[in-house]
């Protein structure tokens, strides 16, 4: 019978300082836990340390001095060994080694620079350089604003005037899940996009309003104010609102044999359909009295199988007026859990 023994691991402290000797010295405890089947034995006694790892000894006064405990435990349904390494040296030879092995990150994460922060930059994880988008630099030219908040993504951009090409959200065609501001005080497309109004409206000397339709337009939603008059903004719409997750349009799952639903989001088993005239009375396009009853009967089928495979589906009718006020309110529930 195969036994499993699994390891789980974790360090008291990141924070490491450079010794003279050359190592680098972990300020805190590692701690591992080993695990198995109730019907395997751990016990472990010792441990042994590969030689490039050093265990110092650790002073607990009186004289009394330990480099590592272990504690055995016999639980109901398994069995535990806690191991605590006391103080922990690594070679700083070797620490430096595995860094150059290490590929650095092509892609440039967005900074989270807090609300009203237009300047949006951009860094490198593994080297903490972080850039602005080339299409900011007219903005930034025209209103200099200074370091009046020291995020050190904004500052190390500012001090080093540093610029890559095409790495913003709207250069690369991307959706934003950034928070310019809270969607108790703007829209939920403000909230996600409000860096680039900003920038916009600064360059080009126009209003706000105006630097979002702009931005608006760009990302195939309606402007202020106006109606959705089809599904392909109301798709659009969703799918900047939920910009981590994937969004499909006129998606088939394999359960749903040959039906679609008109928005899916898998991950979060959610699907949405916007439901036109021929789905509430007789359409002579769509095959007139016929053909409503085998549109009922399809709609029907979808909600069952839905239902069957865990997936709730949010309706959006053309009777109503749809704004973006509608969506948010009833996709909330969905909004919340994944805000």
């Amino acid at each position: 019978m195969q036994k499993n023994v699994y390891l789980h691991g974790k360090s008291g402290n990141q924070s490491v300082v450079l010794r003279n000797m050359g190592f680098l010295h972990q300020k805190d405890t590692v701690e591992f836990d080993l695990t198995s089947d109730k019907d395997t034995d751990l016990e472990v006694t010792d441990i042994n340390i590969p030689p490039f790892v050093k265990l110092n000894d650790f002073q607990y006064g009186g004289g009394i001095t330990q480099r590592y405990k272990i504690k055995n435990t016999k639980l109901k349904t398994k069995n535990k060994s806690s191991i605590r390494l006391l103080t922990v040296e690594f070679p700083q030879t070797l620490l430096i080694k595995l860094y150059s092995l290490m590929t650095p990150p092509e892609g440039l994460l967005p900074s989270k620079l807090g609300v009203w922060e237009w300047r949006q930059t951009f860094y490198n994880k593994m080297t903490g350089e972080s850039y602005f988008c080339s299409c900011f630099k007219d903005a930034l030219t025209k209103e200099y604003v200074g370091l009046v908040r020291k995020h050190a993504h904004l500052a190390n951009a500012l001090e080093n005037n540093s610029f890559k090409e095409s790495i913003c959200h709207i250069c690369t065609k991307t959706n934003s899940d950034l928070m310019y501001s809270h969607n108790m005080y703007s829209s939920s497309f403000k909230a996600r996009y409000g860096a680039y109004i900003t920038k916009h409206s600064i360059q080009e000397s126009i209003s706000e309003r105006d630097a979002e339709n702009y931005i608006r337009e760009l990302k195939g939603v309606a402007r202020i104010g106006e109606r959705w008059v089809n599904e392909t903004l109301l798709f659009n719409y969703i799918n900047l609102l939920f910009p981590q997750f994937t969004v499909q349009r006129e998606a088939s799952p394999t359960w749903l044999n040959r039906q679609r639903f008109d928005v899916y989001i898998p991950e979060l088993n959610l699907a949405i359909e916007y439901q036109g005239q021929q789905h509430y009375v007789a359409v002579d396009l769509f095959g007139g009295e016929e053909g409503l009853k085998r549109t009922k009967q399809r709609d029907k089928e979808k909600l069952q199988l839905s239902k069957i495979n865990g997936v709730d589906i949010i309706y959006f009718s053309y009777k109503e007026n749809l704004t973006e006020k509608l969506v948010q309110n009833r996709l909330k529930k969905y909004l919340k859990e994944y805000e």
